[in-house]
């Protein structure tokens, strides 16, 4: 955390608010808000020359006043398709031939929206923070299987600004009976126990919020990055919304003022770059929310030599950088979909 890097930052499906709505979401709460790019040691900026031969070789039109996500993605429908292609093959072999590292921090919106639930019943870090993640990963699996009645119950109570605490216990304690009837699932039998033992008191974290806003905006992700490499410098590109939430303000850690700002990103070519890998990890991330670790399996162990050799590097890159630092992979989303970016990233190839 204390060495100094140059990150720089691209993001992609920013629905600005995320909420409720009388048929859902207002977003697709599959498509994963993502912050990231590339990063390099202050020390290690790659030159002129270097940069001229990414260009090159990605065949940027002249005309082009930068380099974005559509002139390497090519019409691509999947990840699959998008590794197949010669620009995003040459783009990851230019990264990886130059020792840059990739950086993201990711939030699966609706995982995210519930979790106040859990974090609200102080029995749910007795067992430490990996039973309380265990905890909303039961509950979040359960949630997904029966979505349509319970985005009815969220709506009902104007979740999260829940104003009946102990009518919206009950109602959950009767879903949580009618799941597990038998009581066999310990974690959904503690929660039960836990939502009984406060049915007559407020969820500290669903009060004095908005009704039906689930995420208000993405700031926090912004400054947790901040935050995490105080000693970096952090180029973002121009985002209004989030700038006027975090820009002018003084953020310190231990005394020091961290060094951040929002340009526009024809200004720099490593917004740019981060861009297109942005645009990779957006159709990566969609990839493995969309299948099983079986699936994956399959998938993987039947690719072409060219796209096995492509996401070879790809996964080496990504390996490389949390070497580096585990910081630059950080996200909120469930253990079920930690584990198929483990699954990717630990791929044996034949």
């Amino acid at each position: 955390m204390d060495k100094e890097y140059e990150l720089f930052y691209d993001e992609t499906n920013n629905s600005r608010v995320f909420k409720l709505t009388e048929d859902g979401f207002n977003y697709d709460e599959k498509a994963y808000f993502i912050l990231g790019g590339i990063v390099f040691n202050k020390s290690s900026e790659p030159n002129k020359e270097c940069i001229d031969n990414m260009l090159e070789r990605l065949q940027v039109p002249q005309n082009s006043s930068e380099v974005k996500f559509k002139h390497i993605k090519q019409k691509a429908n999947g990840f699959i398709d998008l590794i197949s292609k010669s620009r995003v093959k040459e783009l990851i072999a230019w990264l990886y031939e130059n020792n840059l590292w990739i950086h993201y921090s990711y939030r699966d919106n609706f995982y995210y929206s519930i979790v106040d639930i859990i974090d609200s019943l102080p029995e749910s870090t007795f067992g430490g923070m990996e039973f309380n993640r265990d905890l909303k990963n039961s509950l979040f699996n359960y949630i997904e299987g029966d979505k349509e009645w319970f985005l009815q119950y969220l709506k009902y109570f104007d979740y999260p600004n829940v104003k009946n605490h102990e009518q919206f216990i009950d109602v959950l304690l009767n879903w949580i009976e009618n799941i597990n009837p038998d009581r066999g699932d310990f974690n959904i039998e503690y929660l039960r126990q836990s939502l009984n033992t406060h049915r007559e008191e407020v969820l500290v974290f669903l009060s004095d919020n908005l009704d039906g806003i689930l995420i208000q905006d993405y700031s926090d992700i912004y400054i947790n990055s901040i935050l995490t490499y105080y000693n970096s410098n952090h180029t973002f590109d121009e985002e209004l919304e989030i700038q006027k939430k975090i820009e002018g303000t003084s953020i310190e850690v231990f005394g020091k003022e961290a060094s951040y700002k929002f340009i526009d990103s024809e200004s720099s070519i490593f917004v740019q770059i981060s861009d297109l890998v942005v645009g990779i990890l957006r159709m990566w991330m969609a990839f493995l929310e969309n299948s099983s670790i079986l699936e994956l399996k399959i998938i993987l162990s039947s690719l072409s030599e060219i796209q096995r050799k492509t996401l070879k590097v790809f996964q080496v890159i990504l390996n490389n950088s949390l070497f580096e630092s585990f910081g630059f992979k950080h996200g909120s989303g469930s253990i079920h979909f930690d584990e198929k970016i483990n699954f990717f990233m630990e791929y044996q190839w034949n």
